[in-house]
C-alpha cells in the first residue's frame, strides 16, 4: 500500500490486487455500532461508492 499526503488533507492510495480484496471485504462488513447517527448515512454512501469503483479481483 502506498499512501501519498495531498495539500488539504487529502491523500492518495495505491493498492495491491490482495490489498484491494481487503478493502472490498473490510467495506462490505463495515459495522456502524460505533459511528455517530448524523456519519451513519455520509459512511455507508462512501463505503458504496468505493465499493462500485474498486475493481471486482476474478474469484
Amino acid at each position: 500500500m502506498k499512501v501519498d499526503p495531498e495539500p488539504g488533507g487529502g491523500a492518495r492510495v495505491v493498492l495491491t490486487a490482495r490489498e484491494v480484496l481487503l478493502l472490498r471485504t473490510a467495506l462490505e462488513r463495515a459495522s456502524f455500532v460505533d459511528t455517530p447517527v448524523q456519519l451513519q448515512g455520509p459512511t455507508l454512501d462512501f463505503a458504496e461508492r468505493l465499493l462500485k469503483a474498486l475493481p471486482v479481483p476474478p474469484r
